[in-house]
């Protein structure tokens, strides 16, 4: 990383995320502190370039950080044709038009799938695992400690202006758009298939879900702090070593912000 980079990196870390954007929207404060969610600030300085954002990216991330507008005046998506592109960025994070929700979904499954695989965990990708079904596939699976895991990777947006309540409830703590999410759609996918296998207690579904401010369900951050401290004993480095370098890489890959910078502001 350059060191006129760094030195903007350095600045940011020591400036507490903004209580509000700059369009006032409750509860981005929560998201923004929650442990890890900005962790593409903490990557290793001397890590692959490629692994930290672009200086366009960089610059779109640290006004969001600091509830500062990204744009000087609001335009039309140039992904969807038909939205709104604000000056805040809601719907920047919100459009998934042209394939981009598939492509940051696979980008966050492989990573932790690499780390899994460092960590010695086998892990399999979107392969059946289930004895009663081969319709379910989940994102990864790996057996830990004689438990099989079956991870399931999903990004969601919590200013969902169709859905006021689930805003709300996002808002209310850390993390709180991914657990609901977490909780209402992904628990329930691989409950019943569970069960009927012949030692459900063998079984183990972890929803890993992230929102598109950086705030993880607290169910992922275990599971995926588990997978870095693997790593770390394979690998000879400790883990907060790991760790901060493992969330470093699935912030840049879950980070949407290069989708403001795809726009024409």
């Amino acid at each position: 990383m350059d060191s006129r980079k760094q030195l903007l990196v350095q600045q940011a870390q020591r400036t507490p995320p903004c209580k509000a954007d700059a369009g006032g929207k409750e509860g981005t404060y929560n998201r923004r502190a929650q442990f890890h969610a900005s962790a593409w600030l903490y990557g290793n300085a001397e890590a692959d370039p490629r692994l930290w954002l672009s200086p366009a990216e960089l610059a779109v991330a640290i006004r969001l950080r600091l509830g500062l507008p990204i744009a000087p005046m609001p335009s039309i998506c140039r992904l969807c044709g038909t939205g709104s592109a604000d000056v805040d960025g809601v719907h920047a994070r919100s459009c998934f038009s042209g394939g981009r929700r598939t492509r940051m979904h696979n980008a966050l499954r492989d990573v932790i799938a690499d780390f899994a695989r460092r960590g010695l965990l086998a892990p399999a990708v979107e392969r059946p695992v289930f004895s009663n079904t081969e319709r379910k596939r989940p994102d990864i699976s790996y057996v830990r400690d004689g438990t099989t895991v079956v991870l399931d990777v999903a990004v969601t947006f919590p200013l969902q202006p169709s859905n006021p309540q689930y805003a709300k409830r996002a808002a209310e703590k850390p993390g709180g758009a991914a657990t609901a999410y977490a909780t209402a759609v992904k628990e329930g996918k691989y409950r019943g298939i569970i069960d009927n296998e012949p030692n459900p207690r063998e079984w183990l579904a972890v929803p890993l879900v992230v929102d598109t401010f950086g705030a993880w369900c607290p169910g992922a951050l275990t599971e995926l702090r588990q997978i870095a401290r693997k790593s770390a004993l394979r690998e000879d480095r400790t883990a907060s070593a790991a760790c901060q370098d493992f969330f470093h890489q699935l912030s840049f890959q879950r980070d949407n912000r290069r989708k403001h910078t795809d726009r024409d502001w």
